[in-house]
């Protein structure tokens, strides 16, 4: 099923300066989870488990289990915010999966043998 599980929080304190005090207290990164059959839900990841994660490649195109206060959601990430200069998240989007609608993602693709494929070629 899913290899990537991050915790969440919903969060109730929403705009600009709230999302500012989230990423000082660096524990959480604000995001939203949106799409299916429910609204947008504002919502802060832990930190530490969602930078792990996005070390792999693969996260960007796996289905991903959120565990929002102890709800589990099927999300894929739909856009990840970062800061212009610093390492750093400043926000975070996710899509609902659900079963019964198409979702269309990029996949990434990495041939591997190329130059030696290249150099065995037959003479004619």
């Amino acid at each position: 099923m899913s290899d990537f599980i991050l915790k969440a929080s919903v969060r109730n304190d929403l705009g600009k300066g709230a999302s500012r005090r989230l990423r000082r207290a660096n524990q959480q990164v604000p995001a939203v989870v949106y799409g299916g059959e429910k609204g947008a839900q504002s919502i802060s990841v832990e930190k530490t488990a969602f930078y792990k994660a996005i070390e792999d490649e693969s996260f960007f195109s796996s289905v991903i289990k959120l565990v929002i206060d102890g709800k589990e959601e099927q999300v894929v990430v739909r856009d990840l915010q970062r800061h212009p200069f610093k390492p750093l998240l400043t926000h975070a989007d996710f899509l609902r999966v659900d079963a019964t609608h198409e979702i269309t993602i990029n996949v990434p693709l990495h041939v591997t043998g190329e130059e030696k494929c290249r150099h065995q070629r037959p003479r004619r």
